[in-house]
This record gives C-alpha cells, structure tokens and sequence, in this order.
C-alpha cells in the first residue's frame, strides 16, 4: 500500500480522546514489555478505522 501525506485539523475534545486512546496503548505495552507504539502509527490506525466523535468513542 502506497503511504500518502495527510493532514487533518481536531478539536480540543477529540485531541484529549486521542491522547487518553494513546496512554492507554503505551499502558499495556509497557505492561506486556512490547515496544512503545509511535504516536505516527496511532494517527495512522486512527485514519484507517476511521474516528467518532460521539461520546470519544472508536468506530469499530
């Protein structure tokens, strides 16, 4: 898959959701002693599965 440059713009709310989503990745890396996700990749994650703003929810 070709990687392509993306740039997107969030409120505060949504930027406090990622950041709390992201914590609680790292959490459980350093828990199991796997390596510490990059903030990049979460973005990345985030764009493929798409985001929901309603309640700070993950769309699955």
């Amino acid at each position: 898959m070709t990687k392509t440059r993306v740039s997107i713009t969030i409120d505060g709310n949504i930027a406090k959701v990622i950041e709390n989503y992201y914590r609680e990745k790292v959490k459980i890396a350093a828990e199991k002693g796997e390596a510490i996700p990059k903030l990049s990749n979460i973005y990345e994650e985030i764009i493929e599965r798409g985001w929901e703003s309603k309640s700070g929810t993950r769309k699955k």
